[in-house]
């Protein structure tokens, strides 16, 4: 290449990514459960980061409401700096005692959910005391406001009430910290198609997040069920390989390039806005046939766009680990690097550089 056109393309790749300086180093890592006890092993598997999923400690108040005890999170953020790994807050469950009044089909709940601005109060609690926490600590912390946001009666676009409530959480938390990220998760769900018309929220330091398990019909294959997650489906067929058709949006043949046009409404509003992008999650069951293929086209993407992510997950339920023989129904830990943990290690690897 002769070098106009290269120093051309090299201006125009840097440019891509679309986001704003970022003061924090490039992340890459894993989601994790709250398990202080990993943190370093998370860290000698090439992560510099990980997403920890909270769900917040209730108890009951002698005037009937309730406090929160976050302990926990205090206790993993002093062991992730000393592991020397960054940490993304993530808000997993709201646990509003509200709940138990809400209708059990999966729908209702969710509507129930959106309509009880209760929510709203406790994640107001949640993370102010969090912020608190956080406010006079250096290390890198992001704070994700709520996982995978999803009312099944407004898709396939965002809860019509998150926009409100998100703005709301980033005011109340930067009255505290005006340090630290701050992560929103347009949604539905896990998906991206809430971007498509999801405003540009106030504020510095925000970051976007999308999650990605797409198509559903192959990362899921042979989960009879999954416990906390609208996506709870039985796949018991197994073997379906990467590429391949499947039914997920419209169906037809998914590959790389179907994952690209899939993930176009967040590279769209990355590009528009110009603000940094987020996978919080991505992931395949360990038993599905080119598994490290689909990966490698995840992260290919991610990296080519300039986006952080972090893998889901890390030593969490043994079907998402890469550390364990990619055979259904047994969980026996591998003795030598799957095809998934070389992968996963050739682009972790990139921390290091």
């Amino acid at each position: 290449m002769k070098l106009l056109p290269m120093i051309a393309a090299l201006l125009l790749a840097g440019s891509a990514a679309g986001a704003e300086e970022s003061p924090t180093p490039r992340l890459r890592g894993f989601t994790m459960p709250d398990a202080p006890q990993h943190l370093k092993a998370a860290k000698e598997a090439g992560g510099n980061a990980v997403r920890l999923m909270t769900r917040p400690k209730v108890k009951s108040a002698p005037d009937g409401g309730y406090t929160l005890d976050i302990s926990h999170i205090e206790t993993f953020l002093d062991a992730a700096k000393e592991a020397g790994v960054a940490v993304i807050i993530d808000l997993h469950d709201v646990p509003n005692p509200n709940r138990k009044n809400y209708r059990s089909d999966r729908v209702g709940s969710k509507a129930d959910f959106w309509k009880d601005d209760g929510n709203l109060e406790f994640m107001i609690r949640f993370w102010t005391q969090v912020a608190e926490l956080c406010k006079d600590r250096p290390e890198t912390i992001w704070f994700d406001l709520c996982n995978e946001p999803l009312n099944w009666e407004d898709m396939p676009s965002y809860p019509k009430k998150w926009p409100l409530w998100a703005q709301t959480l980033i005011d109340r938390i930067r009255r505290i910290d005006t340090v630290h990220e701050i992560v929103i998760e347009p949604g539905p769900g896990g998906l991206c198609w809430g971007f498509r018309e999801f405003p540009k929220l106030k504020g510095d330091r925000l970051i976007y997040s999308v999650h990605n398990y797409q198509p559903h019909a192959y990362t899921h294959q042979g989960i009879s069920s999954l416990e906390n997650t609208d996506l709870a489906k039985a796949y018991l067929e197994t073997n379906l390989g990467w590429p391949g058709s499947y039914g997920d949006s419209g169906g037809g043949l998914w590959n790389k390039e179907r994952l690209k046009r899939e993930l176009a409404p967040a590279r769209e509003f990355q590009l528009k806005h110009n603000v940094r992008m987020y996978v919080g999650e991505f992931g395949v069951v360990r038993w599905a046939p080119n598994a490290e293929r689909y990966l490698r086209d995840n992260l290919e993407i991610f990296e080519e766009y300039g986006w952080v992510w972090t893998y889901h997950a890390f030593r969490e339920h043994n079907c998402w680990s890469f550390e364990h023989k990619p055979v259904f129904g047994k969980t026996e830990r591998s003795e030598t690097p799957t095809a998934t943990a070389r992968v996963m290690r050739e682009f972790l690897d990139r921390n290091a550089r």
